[in-house]
């Protein structure tokens, strides 16, 4: 039986992991994941938090709490060129922080954020200081042109020597009066700044609440509505597993195109609808058997944001990775559309440029699989499958298709060892407790059919609305105990459900009338096969129906009405 669409691997990821978006690229898995965040910033933009009191320098020896400075930096998940700096490092109690940049802005908090406007090889030099002395050191951080940030020690003297080095607590300036060199943020860009933190540290409600306040206080600053875009896309995301999150993906749409009508080529905006676009298809795609143009709608909007970023960026991983996948979908077709073979040879050419462009592309892999399952080949879709776990273990999806081939190639038991590794890493995937009571309906132990009802029974929890959850549980339920009247009696009214959740699943007719059949109820069964004939869509569906008609000895009497 048909149980399953082209479903997402997290277009995971900035997505991805598609696929999911942090920083407008695919993202699988952790928020810090930013894959390659494109250009977008409005400038440099720096936050002064305050300078914190220091004091008078004592002797290193009088204590073991004598501060010893030392900072990391990462690439940011806002724009491409936003750093994380850590000044935690450091060691020492009661640390007071001073940052220096060589456009001579100052700041003053453990962890902040800058953003720069493009790539950049330049010095920064972190000062800490407590009541036992102080120490500073000076690092040379390298931004290349995709974002990447490197950090290496530069032993010549800092860049603080013109600053002031210490502000004893009789000298510490009033809050209100201006602290020269540090730059006072306006409100907007200090809860800016917040909600980038909140999101570096996993939190996205906090990440959406602050920079909602900073679109409140400013509504010209596309950065914001690209970041709480990001934000809401990373929570219908996580939804997804339960094939939830519309609304949060909605969102996100509606925060990157506010983006666009203010910055029309803002790389990450782009991308990261393009990504929202491909999980709305999936949303819709799994509540509908044969999909419907809207469905289709969704893969084209996104295909056509993929070719906008292509335009400026040719060698965009990321929307070449979209691309392919949106074009894989529509092209593969589905039970009422014909495959456009040249879509689906599309797609592969653009996911082995990808490739050959970056080998450690994790979802590029993962999309090629998928390209080998619509050929059928299987072992190569296990193999590239494979490859997308090695490169990141994480991504419960990759797991999860992986499974499904080994399915497809009759190896349940290890099938099922992948939908359990799944669901060990997404607790909540709805799908892999689906296909996993799926696989263990094929090992066939009539005994008990007990841990295959029970993994439906755990998708229908997780998420009442999908109709191949309930038309699953129903036909596993009624191979169990055939002869099994109320068993069977209670399939049937499962499968009524399944039918009104998705009236496009002709299928569930033709299984309501073999049930229906065995419970010796001719009639019911006769009118349920005459509608499973009527729409059949294969030759192989029309001719089953005729043959279970005719053994209902009907046939005859209802030529004319089909």
């Amino acid at each position: 039986m048909n149980i399953r669409s082209i479903s997402p691997a997290g277009f995971t990821s900035a997505i991805l992991l598609f696929c999911i978006v942090v920083g407008a690229s695919f993202l699988c898995g952790s928020i810090e994941n930013t894959g390659n965040p494109a250009a977008g910033s409005s400038g440099i933009l720096q936050v002064g938090h305050g300078i914190q009191p220091a004091y008078e320098n004592q002797d290193p020896a009088s204590s073991a709490d004598v501060p010893v400075a030392n900072f990391s930096a990462k690439a940011g998940a806002i724009t491409r060129f936003s750093v994380f700096f850590d000044g935690t490092p450091s060691k020492g109690s009661d640390l007071s922080y001073q940052w220096s940049f060589e456009d001579g802005s100052v700041l003053s908090s453990p962890k902040p954020v800058k953003f720069f406007k493009g790539p950049l090889v330049g010095l920064v030099t972190l000062k800490v200081s407590n009541a036992e002395g102080s120490d500073s050191i000076t690092q040379k951080v390298t931004i290349d042109t995709k974002g990447e940030v490197s950090v290496e020690r530069y032993d010549k003297p800092d860049i603080f020597e013109e600053i002031p080095s210490v502000i004893t607590p009789a000298t510490i300036p009033d809050v209100n009066e201006t602290i020269p060199g540090v730059i006072e943020s306006p409100d907007y860009l200090q809860k800016f700044i917040e909600g980038a933190q909140f999101m570096e540290e996993g939190d996205l409600s906090g990440a959406i609440e602050a920079l909602s306040t900073s679109i409140t206080l400013n509504q010209s600053f596309p950065d914001a509505y690209v970041a709480r875009g990001m934000a809401e896309f990373m929570t219908g995301y996580y939804q997804f597993y339960e094939f939830r999150g519309k609304e949060q993906l909605l969102m996100a749409v509606d925060d990157y195109t506010r983006a666009l009508d203010q910055d029309p080529g803002n790389i990450d905006a782009l991308l990261g609808r393009g990504a929202a676009w491909i999980y709305l298809g999936e949303y819709h795609s799994w509540r509908s058997y044969i999909g419907n143009d809207t469905v289709f709608n969704y893969y084209e909007n996104a295909i056509k944001d993929f070719n906008k970023v292509l335009k400026t960026e040719p060698d965009n991983i990321d929307a070449i990775n979209g691309k392919a996948y949106a074009t894989l979908v529509i092209g593969s077709g589905n039970p009422a559309k014909k495959a456009n073979t040249l879509m689906v040879e599309s797609a592969k050419k653009d996911i082995e440029r990808s490739i050959r462009l970056n080998d450690d592309n994790p979802r590029a892999h993962f999309i090629l699989g998928l390209y080998y399952d619509h050929e059928g080949l299987y072992p190569s879709a296990i193999n590239e499958f494979s490859k997308a776990i090695e490169q990141d273990p994480t991504e419960a999806w990759y797991y999860e298709w992986r499974g499904f081939e080994k399915f497809q190639k009759g190896d349940y038991s290890d099938a099922i060892k992948d939908y359990s590794t799944a669901i060990s890493l997404q607790p909540r995937f709805a799908q892999a407790y689906n296909i996993r009571g799926m696989t263990r309906a094929f090992l066939m132990n009539v005994d008990d059919r007990s841990p295959e009802l029970s993994d439906f029974n755990q998708a229908i929890e997780i998420n009442s609305e999908i109709s191949e959850f309930y038309r699953n549980y129903a036909l596993g339920l009624a191979s169990w105990k055939y002869w099994d009247k109320s068993l069977n009696e209670h399939s049937v009214d499962v499968l009524a459900t399944a039918s009104e959740l998705d009236p496009t699943d002709y299928r569930i007719h033709g299984d309501r009338a073999y049930i229906l059949t065995g419970l010796n109820r001719n009639h019911e069964a006769t009118q349920e096969l005459i509608e499973y004939q009527r729409r059949s869509l294969t030759n192989e569906e029309k001719i089953t129906a005729s043959d279970l008609l005719a053994y209902n000895n009907v046939a005859r009497y209802y030529v004319n009405t089909w």
